[in-house]
């Protein structure tokens, strides 16, 4: 019953909180904006990401996240992007990231939530990132590989580096607020994504 109660809180906190964070987005007409962060209750429950995708404008998309620190439960939301542009999400390194759940306990076994300092490899990639594995695209084709939330590394922002290679970026004022609170949070290693269109 509890857990029943749990995903239904879950449900109408994030409609609730996507039709919020989309208003503000829309209101600044897409420029870049700093992330909110509001306290929508006293509980705790495991970290909660949402990428909710726009479909006018793929790289004016929102990211919210639900944390709880210290029995306090915050909706942390910001403008996020993902892919190029391209909203075809079998397209390697171009499309968005494929809808569905990314989790160290998800039913399809090749995707997770993995929160670390990435210092190697593609220096766009580093930095404090959530890795999320290999999800396959929505006809079934293709396994997209290589997927993380991340900003543009460690230093330097400008609004068109929300377009990624198929990741989700986040601008690096957001990312350090939200790895701050993520770092604090109930149940971290519960954590998850979900992509939604």
């Amino acid at each position: 019953m509890n857990g029943t109660k749990n995903v239904l809180r879950r449900m109408a906190l994030a409609a609730a909180g996507l039709v919020a964070a989309g208003s503000a987005l829309a209101a600044t007409g897409g420029q870049a904006m700093a992330y909110t962060d509001d306290v929508v209750g006293n509980y705790d429950d495991s970290p909660w990401f949402v990428y909710q995708k726009n479909w006018s404008s793929p790289l004016n998309s929102t990211l919210t996240a639900w944390v709880s620190v210290n029995g306090v439960r915050h909706r942390i939301a910001m403008r996020a992007g993902s892919g190029n542009g391209n909203m075809n999400d079998c397209t390697s390194n171009q499309g968005w990231l494929p809808d569905g759940n990314y989790s160290n306990n998800d039913s399809d076994g090749a995707s997770f939530f993995k929160h670390y300092n990435k210092t190697w490899g593609n220096s766009v990639v580093t930095g404090w990132v959530w890795e999320l594995g290999n999800k396959v695209c929505y006809n079934g084709s293709k396994s997209r590989t290589e997927l993380f939330i991340h900003s543009q590394g460690t230093g330097g922002w400008s609004d068109s580096n929300y377009a990624s290679a198929g990741c989700i970026k986040i601008n690096q004022t957001d990312r350090s607020h939200l790895h701050t609170m993520f770092a604090a949070s109930y149940s971290q290693n519960n954590g998850f994504l979900t992509v939604q269109s």
